[in-house]
């Protein structure tokens, strides 16, 4: 596998203690089965603010990814989501939309249901426990990913993949 190459390095000032302290630096990185895909890192030297991004650098066609977790071996199925896909869970009553500070991401399944878990504020004491349930591989359930960048994809032969429509994306 190659090495991520250098696009662009520089200082600018740092948003949290508006010092000249921000480096920035831009790579593009080509992954398999994904392509081409641009690596934003920012740190800052002084406060310690820290940004990592992950977006294609190319687009392909549109595409629905549908995956069904029976197992407690499938949660650790490898997933990526790309900055401009939706996840939905339907048996979980999930549905995350893709938004402008949304951040592309490799993880596994069960990695996705963690960042659900962390990211809901308030949830009814009935689908918190069907979210908990599906994370220990206790309750099975369908992961759907909408992709109209094409990038997203999830490593497994069990994976049904669909030509999206664009007409249905928004």
């Amino acid at each position: 596998m190659s090495e991520p190459k250098l696009l662009y390095e520089g200082k600018h000032i740092c948003p949290v203690c508006h010092k000249e302290t921000l480096v920035i630096k831009e790579y593009v990185y080509e992954a398999p089965k994904v392509g081409k895909l641009e690596l934003s890192v920012w740190e800052c030297e002084n406060c310690g603010f820290r940004v990592r991004d992950v977006k294609p650098f190319e687009t392909l066609t549109p595409i629905k990814l549908e995956y069904k977790i029976e197992t407690e071996n499938d949660l650790n199925t490898i997933v990526y989501r790309s900055a401009f896909a939706s996840i939905i869970i339907p048996e979980l009553g999930v549905e995350i939309t893709a938004g402008s500070a949304y951040q592309g991401i490799i993880t596994t399944v069960e990695g996705i249901l963690e960042i659900i878990i962390d990211q809901i504020n308030e949830c009814n004491e009935k689908t918190c426990k069907d979210i908990f349930e599906a994370k220990e591989g206790k309750k099975p359930f369908t992961l759907i990913i909408e992709d109209p960048s094409g990038l997203s994809f999830i490593q497994s032969e069990k994976v049904v993949i669909k030509k999206l429509d664009n007409s249905t994306q928004p």
